[in-house]
């Protein structure tokens, strides 16, 4: 199946984790930009990337993807200890907890609670790991013919979706940072959305930024802020597609998974191969869902490469005969 070029513009990251079992897991490599890659690439299309990397970041990781058939070259590494930490708890009960509060920590020995770092609480060095319009190869606007910018602060999402925007690709994006949100995050949120072509935000960015609200009543709020296309992924219930009057139900493979870390960003990139590809919307989500479910199943990314693509398109075959239309609020917001 042939494709066409596509690009992901987001963050690697540093990662400590307290898995559904209790079990911390410190010290990884992961963020946005190298799960999406790598679910692209199990989807059968290998993207180029750009992002930031300190000098502490692995070269190792860089050298595995480029030899995997990723394009790093759009890959710079900066004069400073890599400014991209996260934690995360993922809950018995399929929440999530980001960052990981101090409670959580104390049945840890200090050597484990030194390893969960998060640098979501200080923006200023949160933002140096994030791309901006300059680190994207001039060459690529003529050449990508899809994007995928992932969770992004705010102050970067803003000027690389204008930049996109303008070339000749489609772009997709993910929620920017919750945290830059909060408040009006409808309103924070019609800056940008006009301009995207796929919106692919998740049902935990809404329960930080707007709980307690129904998922049709989301999506008619996020399309009354001018976002046109959206793919809501809602975890095991799989995704909720909006596309004019269309709609769609895209369930999750039935997974009990080992860290559900990086799996949104998976689906992401997936779903962005699957475009790349010419399937439809639908059949798009659900080989998104299945590059999420071999995600889910592995602690390292870097395992992902170990993935045959044809046993994510079988599973993505499998999705693809559930796929239902359900019948959402038809009116505005509820």
């Amino acid at each position: 199946m042939s494709s066409s070029p596509i690009a992901i513009c987001g963050s690697f990251s540093f990662d400590s984790v307290i898995a559904p079992d209790g079990a911390p897991l410190t010290g990884k490599v992961g963020g946005n930009a190298l799960w999406s890659g790598l679910g692209a690439l199990i989807a059968g299309v290998a993207p180029r990337i750009v992002t930031i990397i300190g000098e502490d970041y692995p070269e190792e990781v860089v050298e595995r993807l480029t030899a995997a058939g990723i394009d790093t070259s759009a890959i710079r590494r900066i004069a400073r200890s890599h400014p991209v930490r996260l934690t995360f708890a993922h809950l018995a009960d399929g929440g999530r907890v980001q960052p990981v509060p101090a409670a959580m920590l104390a049945g840890f020995d200090p050597q484990t609670r030194a390893q969960f770092v998060d640098t979501t609480t200080d923006p200023a060095t949160l933002i140096q790991g994030a791309p901006q319009p300059g680190d994207v190869p001039v060459e690529w606007l003529d050449e990508v013919a899809y994007w995928h910018l992932p969770l992004l602060p705010l102050a970067r999402h803003r000027p690389m979706v204008a930049y996109l925007a303008a070339a000749r690709g489609t772009l997709h994006t993910d929620c920017p940072a919750r945290s830059d949100i909060l408040g009006d995050p409808y309103g924070k949120l019609a800056a940008t959305v006009g301009q995207i072509d796929v919106f692919l935000p998740s049902t935990s960015d809404f329960d930080v930024v707007d709980p307690h609200v129904p998922i049709d009543a989301v999506l008619h709020r996020l399309i009354d802020a001018g976002a046109g296309t959206i793919v809501l992924k809602s975890g095991a219930e799989g995704s909720y597609i909006v596309d004019g009057a269309d709609r769609w139900q895209v369930p999750a493979h039935p997974d009990a998974p080992v860290d559900p870390t990086g799996a949104g960003d998976a689906f992401c990139g997936g779903f962005l191969a699957g475009r790349a590809s010419g399937l439809s919307l639908p059949d798009a989500a659900a080989l998104g869902a299945a590059a999420a479910s071999f995600a889910v199943d592995v602690t390292d990314p870097l395992a992902l490469l170990d993935v045959d693509p044809a046993a994510v398109q079988e599973r993505a075959r499998q999705l693809r005969a559930r796929i239902s239309q359900p019948q959402l609020i038809p009116g505005g917001t509820q």
